[in-house]
């Protein structure tokens, strides 16, 4: 083999084994109490019919308002594939479909008849996708910003965004903060951070995409996140929450968001 061929062929394999590492299904739903996902589903699900009953009332829907609640159809349909709802994963889907196609009466009046019905599932199975992203050329501008843009603020410009989730962060942990910590809220919290930080391991964006260093780093960062949102839980309900102990891990939580922001946030 010549010089110049290994080198088409070693570079093209180097590229194959960061697109495998990168994405598609190498992480997956995490392992978090069946309870927390039930009630992560049924708070989301309020979300969801809330903003699209917005977004299909409104005369000029924004695109600000409708990203997020494509998100979460993505978040409600990982929470259903663990409880074992396939009804309710296979709707939720459609949702997300007819929200991206800006079909939002539609999707509303999908939305509205969504209902919570757990049967006998499993975690670790694999991150639930929507056709039209997997569909895109570019999926940097598909899961990753739009799972993201459920870290935002719940109004931004005056139009409904995201779930508040680095907000709260940020109020939680400030120093010499006198915001009460409220343990449901947390587990909320940290049901979403864990599933989204597991989209975020499997669809890095291009910066973390140009070196294997950054790859191992990126991850790393979307690792840490989802086990620091486990601990979360498992404190958070407990009978008696060490009110410390969660202040302790949600600075964890927002330090290792901020550092990651900080090398590879995007804006979009």
């Amino acid at each position: 083999m010549t010089y110049s061929l290994r080198l088409v062929v070693g570079c093209a394999a180097l590229a194959a084994g960061l697109w495998t590492l990168a994405g598609n299904g190498t992480a997956g739903t995490p392992g978090l109490p069946t309870d927390s996902y039930k009630k992560a589903a049924e708070a989301d699900l309020k979300f969801l019919q809330k903003r699209l009953s917005e977004l299909a009332k409104s005369e000029e829907p924004s695109v600000r308002s409708a990203k997020p609640a494509v998100a979460v159809t993505l978040l409600i349909a990982a929470y259903a594939d663990v409880l074992g709802d396939k009804a309710l994963k296979d709707d939720v889907l459609k949702v997300g479909e007819a929200i991206n196609a800006k079909k939002y009466k539609d999707a509303d009046a999908l939305a509205q008849k969504l209902a919570i019905k757990p049967g006998s599932g499993k975690a670790g199975g694999e991150l639930p996708k929507l056709e039209a992203f997997e569909k895109a050329k570019d999926k940097d501008v598909t899961y990753l910003p739009t799972t993201m843009k459920l870290f935002s603020n719940t109004t931004v410009l005056k139009l409904p965004s995201g779930m508040n989730i680095e907000k709260d962060l940020k109020d939680w942990t400030a120093k010499g903060s006198a915001v009460k910590l409220d343990p449901a809220a947390v587990e909320l919290l940290a049901v979403r951070s864990a599933v989204l930080n597991e989209y975020a391991h499997d669809y890095p964006n291009e910066k973390a995409r140009t070196s294997p260093q950054n790859l191992k780093e990126w991850q790393k960062f979307s690792k840490d996140s989802v086990d620091l949102s486990k601990d979360l839980i498992a404190e958070a309900t407990k009978k008696a929450p060490d009110f410390k102990a969660l202040r302790t891990k949600l600075t964890a939580l927002e330090a290792t968001c901020t550092n990651c922001h900080g090398k590879y946030r995007f804006d979009d």
